[in-house]
């Protein structure tokens, strides 16, 4: 069996990660770029958060290059099948003819050539075997080098997600207390950050402001509303029986708008 076919190298974990990077690069250009155009054109504040790649989409984007090598795998797995068949069918064959060679002295000279052709084929076979073994190695290899990247990328992101949500979480409380706090001395201003903290904490509000940041809308805040003024859709009052935060509402989001699979970091 003569079997000349050549496996197909790979590009490996390079051309895997680059379109990444690509991607996300130009996701943040047309992000700046849309905030100038509204900027200019005084549109309505609608803030466009600039994410990266979740942890589905990477393992979307990924699924054809593993895809790709898993069938390359397979496809040089059943190569080295059919040339370890091929060589023990030679292989017998030798031993056959070695054996005929000595019972049969009046064939010797056909069973020479026979036997010299057989060697070298053997030989042939014996060298695409190995070859074939060293391309399933490698392929493998870079099968599984691709599956452990997107796995440490997608532990990165998840890492990336938590931290942006929490950091987002401190600067809304951090810029609340500024603004409701703005006078007062020392002592009533600790009074106040604390009330404001204590207030914006209420596990209504805080899931209100996790799902307002998961869904990629405008994060909330906190603003005074006017004398007699009515509470606008998708805000809560913070405490009307409080002085401090009366007349404090916090304006959060359409609560109907469906969360991303992940936050973008």
């Amino acid at each position: 069996m003569n079997d000349s076919e050549d496996v197909r190298p790979s590009s490996g974990l390079a051309a895997v990660l680059i379109p990444f990077a690509t991607s996300f690069a130009a996701l943040l250009v047309g992000a700046a770029v849309g905030g100038v155009v509204g900027w200019v054109a005084h549109a309505p504040a609608t803030i466009e958060i600039a994410r990266a790649p979740t942890a589905a989409e990477l393992a979307a984007a990924c699924a054809p290059q593993i895809a790709e090598k898993a069938a390359e795998v397979e496809e040089a797995r059943g190569r080295v099948s059919s040339l370890t068949k091929a060589v023990e069918e030679r292989e017998a064959r030798v031993t056959q003819l070695e054996t005929e060679m000595n019972q049969r002295a009046e064939r010797g000279r056909q069973v020479t050539a026979e036997l010299t052709a057989a060697k070298a084929e053997l030989e042939s076979l014996r060298a695409q075997l190995a070859s074939a073994l060293a391309d399933k190695a490698r392929l493998e290899t870079e099968l599984t080098e691709t599956q452990e990247a997107l796995e440490d990328q997608t532990r990165a992101t998840e890492v990336a997600q938590d931290d942006a949500l929490v950091n987002k979480w401190h600067r809304f409380l951090n810029d609340a207390q500024l603004e409701i706090c703005e006078k007062g001395n020392r002592k009533k201003l600790g009074a106040c950050r604390e009330t404001v903290e204590a207030t914006l904490g209420r596990n209504d509000i805080r899931s209100a402001f996790e799902h307002c940041v998961r869904s990629g809308q405008a994060t909330p805040s906190v603003r005074e509303l006017e004398k007699d003024a009515t509470v606008p859709s998708f805000s809560k009052t913070l405490n009307e029986e409080d002085k401090i935060v009366k007349g404090w509402i916090v304006q959060l989001c359409d609560p109907t708008l469906p969360e991303a699979n992940d936050l973008a970091p």
